[in-house]
């Protein structure tokens, strides 16, 4: 029995396709059939379960993942400072009535204009059962919100930028080495043998390799290898 998939783009859909075309497939729905499996509320099919465990894995890296964690920490600290600096700077330029006023206003008010116009041709669909009256009405109702958000709220969104650069400097990542030519490959081993230990509370290193020469080379690879790159703590 066929469900209809969404995909996020073209790509998922192709890595969709060549992972349920292989042989590598086959076999891990074959190995795993009748295992074991965590308990949960909304347990879907091993199909979707393998499907979603190697789109996990092939994930585009992160921004954060492309940085070491030096880096990382780095950016942290420079944004803090920045993000509080302009905040200073703004400070006598606010008013609690007002917001941000002159000579910002004019700027902020067409701010908005483009953001409003952004979202109307990234949401078609909101408008389109509208009338032409009820489609500017909508319009000028989400223009207004998002200027009142930048003129008189502009406090929360350097919190959020505060808090973020914080958290980037806390932030870990499968990957240590980012310009590794590897880093991929790398990152779908460690993270596929997650799924797998979270599911069913063993790594399966032959299920892992296999499904990882669906999408990479794996000449240099065997259990051994596997297990070295993703180790497992006696404790999970």
């Amino acid at each position: 029995m066929s469900t209809t998939r969404y995909f996020m783009n073209q790509e998922a859909e192709a890595a969709w396709r060549k992972l349920t075309a292989s042989a590598e497939y086959a076999l891990c729905l074959e190995s795993l059939k009748g295992k074991d499996r965590r308990p949960a509320m909304w347990a879907g099919t091993l199909e979707d379960w393998i499907g979603g465990a190697v789109m996990h894995g092939l994930a585009e890296l992160e921004p954060f993942e492309k940085m070491t964690s030096k880096q990382r920490q780095e950016a942290s600290k420079k944004m803090v400072v920045h993000c509080e600096a302009l905040r200073e700077l703004l400070i006598p330029f606010y008013d609690e009535k007002s917001g941000l006023d002159w000579p910002f206003q004019p700027d902020l008010d067409l701010a908005a204009l483009n953001s409003a116009i952004n979202y109307q041709a990234a949401h078609p669909d909101d408008f389109e059962a509208l009338d032409e009256d009820e489609r500017e009405d909508s319009f000028n109702r989400i223009r207004f919100a998002i200027y009142h958000g930048i003129k008189m709220d502009l406090g929360l969104v350097f919190d959020a930028i505060h808090n973020g650069a914080l958290r980037l400097a806390e932030l870990e990542s499968e990957v240590k080495k980012p310009n590794d030519p590897n880093v991929r490959r790398l990152r779908f081993i460690r993270r596929v043998t997650s799924k797998f230990m979270r599911e069913f509370g063993t790594p399966h290193r032959a299920l892992v390799l296999a499904l990882t020469s669906v999408f990479f080379s794996t000449e240099d690879l065997d259990e051994a290898a596997i297990s070295k790159l993703a180790p497992v703590s006696k404790r999970a």
